[in-house]
C-alpha cells in the first residue's frame, strides 16, 4: 500500500475526438487514489463540436485546456511536456479514443514508486474494437526494454506511459526536445522510451489496464500493413529515411555526457554517425546485435547501411 495520494498530470493530445474524448476523459478523472491534473492541448480541431466538448470540462479544476494550431501528433505530445507544471509526482501521456481502467496509474505508481532516478513504466493494452467488444491482450510476450530494441522497433505505447519527476524533469528541458525532423520520423513515445532505456529504467508490466480502442480513424495502432509497401514507401520518402541513426543521433547529442554505460555510448556514436565515418561504418556491419535487432536480412541490412539508410 502507498500511503500518500500522488499528484499525476495527464497529457491529452486531442485532434477532432468528439466520438470518443468524453469517456476518455472520464476514465481519466475517475482513476483511483491519485490526485489528477489533466492537460489538454488541442492541436487545431476543426470540428467545432469537438472544440465544445472539450469546453465543457475547463471550469473544473483539474481540467487545462490549451488550443493550439496544428503540429501533427508527435509534437503535439512534446509540446505538453513543456506546457504542464513540473510540480508533479508522475507524468503520463494519453490519447483521445481508449478508455482507462481505474486503477491504471496506480498500478503503475506501484510499480515504479521506489525508483530514485529516471524511471519509465509501460504496460502491455487490451485491444478492442470500436464497441469495446473483442478484446485481447496485444502483446503474448514480455517486452525488451533495450535500446537496441526501441531504435529498432519501439512496443512501447504512449498512452500505457506513466514516469516519475526526475525523468520529466530531464524530457521536458526545453534543451533537450527533439527536433520536428525527428517527431515526423519517430513520434514523442519512441522519444521518452529511448531517452528512458538510455539514461535510466524502463519497468514494463505484461497486464493491461487501458482499453485500446482500433477504430479507422486510428493515428497509430494495430494493423496488419504491407511489409512490402512501407519498406518502399521509406525509399523513396526522404522524412521516412534514415530513422534509426536520427534517433541515435539526437539522443548522442543532448544526453551523450550523462549516458553512465560505456557501451551503449560507442553504439550511439557509431549508429548516429556512421555516414560520415568510413571506421563507424564498418563496425555497424559487423554489428550483429542490431543486425538480430533491425528483424531484417543481413544481406538486405547491410545494403541500407552502405547506401546510407538506416
Amino acid at each position: 500500500m502507498l500511503d500518500k495520494k500522488y499528484s499525476v498530470a495527464v497529457l491529452l493530445s486531442f485532434y477532432n475526438g468528439k466520438k470518443y474524448i468524453c469517456e476518455q476523459i472520464e476514465s481519466i478523472l475517475n482513476q483511483e487514489n491519485v490526485n489528477i491534473t489533466l492537460y489538454i492541448r488541442d492541436d487545431g480541431s476543426s470540428d467545432v463540436e469537438s472544440v465544445k466538448l472539450l469546453e465543457k470540462y475547463i471550469s473544473t479544476n483539474n481540467v487545462i485546456v490549451f488550443n493550439e494550431k496544428n503540429v501533427g501528433v508527435g509534437e503535439s505530445f512534446i509540446r505538453l511536456l513543456s506546457l504542464c507544471d513540473n510540480k508533479h509526482d508522475y507524468y503520463c501521456f494519453a490519447d483521445q479514443d481508449d478508455i482507462w481502467l481505474p486503477q491504471k496509474i496506480i498500478s503503475a505508481i506501484r510499480k515504479i514508486s521506489f525508483e530514485i532516478g529516471p524511471c519509465l513504466y509501460t504496460s502491455n493494452q487490451i485491444v478492442v474494437d470500436s464497441n469495446l467488444n473483442n478484446s485481447y491482450l496485444r502483446y503474448e510476450n514480455i517486452l525488451d526494454t533495450s535500446f537496441l530494441q526501441i531504435l529498432c522497433q519501439n512496443k512501447f505505447a504512449g498512452c500505457t506511459m506513466v514516469w516519475n519527476k526526475s525523468l520529466h524533469l530531464i524530457i521536458a528541458n526545453k534543451d533537450n526536445l527533439p527536433s520536428k525532423q525527428l517527431l515526423k520520423n519517430r513520434i514523442h513515445d519512441v522519444w521518452v522510451a529511448m531517452v528512458a532505456s538510455c539514461l535510466g529504467k524502463i519497468v514494463y508490466d505484461d497486464s493491461g489496464y487501458i482499453l485500446y480502442r482500433q477504430h479507422s480513424n486510428n493515428v497509430v495502432g494495430v494493423k496488419q500493413n504491407n511489409q512490402l509497401i512501407l519498406k518502399l514507401k521509406k525509399i523513396f520518402n526522404k522524412s521516412d529515411r534514415n530513422g534509426r541513426s536520427l534517433l541515435a543521433k539526437e539522443v548522442v547529442n543532448n544526453f551523450y555526457d550523462i549516458i553512465k554505460e560505456e557501451k551503449v555510448k560507442e553504439k550511439l556514436l557509431v549508429y548516429a554517425y556512421y555516414s560520415k565515418s568510413f571506421k563507424y561504418k564498418k563496425k555497424l556491419l559487423k554489428d550483429k546485435e542490431i543486425i538480430k535487432y533491425s528483424n531484417e536480412r543481413p544481406f538486405e541490412f547491410k545494403l541500407k547501411v552502405l547506401f546510407n539508410l538506416f
